[in-house]
């Protein structure tokens, strides 16, 4: 097994040019500043802070949905081989479509298989994420919520992906369907090796998912340590205050 880690980000900066009322262009604002971190293989880590920390931003610019302004991404792997789940991935879903017809969109797209080996990967996959492969013809809109959100990472898993990056993924769930979400998330990064970037504002489930977790704010990383070193002795005062507001909200 490679020692090599499977992410390294150095330096990564993004700014914008904020857009006047009047059509002007503004000063540049920086949504990330010189963030800097590593991602070994099969490992998680955990990017927590407030709405406007960085967080989906830094996501996109690792997805290659963007740009960074400065600073380097460096995967040891294919582009393709990282896989972005958005907030609510459920809602992406065409009704429309069969299970089968989603989950297996990836390849079509990129011509990949006949469609018979296609059909076969699908099943695999559903089996996967704890789906019966005879549901693989009934429309989306006719599962259930956690169950549409299997069938996201279904169709995630379809390009044989390294890392996942989770981005407010569980965000919006109730308590149990969360906590099952995230133990089959664990259960495949066990089978299947793969590593996860866990974006949330929830310490709690950070905590309990990630090997290791970054404190963002105003676009840095303002912390970083092991999930229960951090827990246990948090150094930075946004860290305290996020580990307060997850104590208050568990009484």
């Amino acid at each position: 097994m490679s020692t090599k880690p499977l992410l390294t980000v150095r330096k990564l900066s993004k700014t914008y040019a904020r857009r006047l009322w009047w059509g002007g262009m503004g000063p540049r604002v920086a949504a990330l500043d010189r963030v800097s971190f590593m991602l070994d293989v099969g490992s998680t880590l955990a990017l927590v802070g407030p709405s406007g920390s960085g967080k989906s931003t830094l996501a996109r610019c690792l997805a290659g949905l963007d740009s960074p302004t400065e600073g380097e991404v460096v995967f040891n792997g294919d582009r393709l081989e990282i896989q972005l789940i958005p907030q609510q991935p459920a809602a992406s879903l065409n009704p429309r479509f069969t299970a089968a017809a989603i989950i297996e969109e990836p390849l079509v797209i990129q011509r990949r298989g006949t469609p018979a080996s296609r059909r076969q990967k699908v099943a695999s996959a559903l089996e996967l994420v704890g789906l019966a492969p005879d549901e693989m013809d009934k429309r989306s809109d006719r599962f259930s919520g956690g169950e549409k959100q299997r069938l996201a990472i279904a169709r995630a898993l379809m390009v044989e992906p390294k890392l996942f990056i989770l981005d407010e993924s569980l965000t919006g769930l109730d308590a149990g369907l969360q906590a099952q979400i995230a133990a089959l998330l664990k259960e495949l990064q066990s089978r299947l090796g793969v590593a996860f970037i866990l974006i949330s504002h929830d310490l709690d489930l950070a905590a309990a998912m990630a090997d290791e977790i970054a404190v963002m704010e105003r676009g840095r990383i303002v912390e970083q340590a092991p999930a229960g070193q951090l827990a246990a002795a948090p150094r930075h005062p946004l860290t305290v205050q996020l580990l307060t507001a997850a104590k208050a909200l568990s009484v």
